[in-house]
């Protein structure tokens, strides 16, 4: 009997289908500066993760789908988080958003997101191809999914704690979460061009 290559079974998970749904925000994570690699050389670059769920389209145990997208914190033009929050919004940032955004403002907010099926390596990957403004008078869904908002600048134990491990791991590798735990007042991160706290008076027909 020959020896075949086994099927792909892709994990012990359910795959967020492919297609455009409505989507909700119910969580941003501050994952603290960590290190990637940029032309075989390393860089060290402030990391946020947002994550999704999708109250329409259901797994088998009947709790949503989710995604979650990792940025660099920058408002830089060519910057993804600046480019997708843009797009949800549907209108730019004026001067006076950054350095005073509050990213929070964007927890429990909807939007239209489109997932792609990507196969790489013999895997298949789940990324997100848009995120765009909901359209006018399309109701925003309820969140499932406990909504939370961690920041290292305002660090919380009992948030933390309710983090998956991974992710605990990734933020434990930050120096801003060494030198909390070393007892030492963790300041606020050099802007980067990125966004801070205290909220902005927006149009009602921009989301956030």
């Amino acid at each position: 009997m020959p020896i075949v290559l086994p099927k792909e079974t892709g994990g012990d998970f359910e795959r967020v289908p492919a297609g455009t749904f409505v989507a909700t925000c119910y969580r941003i994570i501050d994952l603290g500066t960590q290190q990637g690699e940029w032309k075989g050389q390393p860089k060290f670059q402030h990391k946020i993760m947002f994550s999704w769920e999708f109250t329409d389209e259901l797994m088998s145990d009947g709790r949503p789908f989710t995604i979650h997208q990792r940025y660099t914190l920058s408002a830089s033009q060519k910057a993804k988080l600046r480019q997708d929050l843009e797009s949800w919004r549907g209108v730019p940032f004026s001067d006076a958003d950054f350095g005073a955004f509050d990213l929070g403002n964007v927890l429990g907010k909807s939007c239209l997101i489109g997932v792609v099926h990507e196969h790489k390596d013999g895997k298949t990957y789940e990324n997100i191809s848009s995120i765009l403004k909901l359209p006018k008078g399309m109701p925003t869904p309820a969140l499932v999914n406990e909504p939370i908002y961690f920041s290292l600048n305002d660090f919380d134990q009992e948030l933390y704690d309710k983090l998956s491990e991974s992710l605990k791991a990734v933020i434990a590798k930050s120096p801003e979460y060494q030198e909390l735990k070393g007892a030492h007042r963790v300041e606020a991160v050099p802007d980067q061009g990125g966004y801070r706290s205290a909220p902005v008076d927006l149009d009602d027909e921009i989301p956030f």
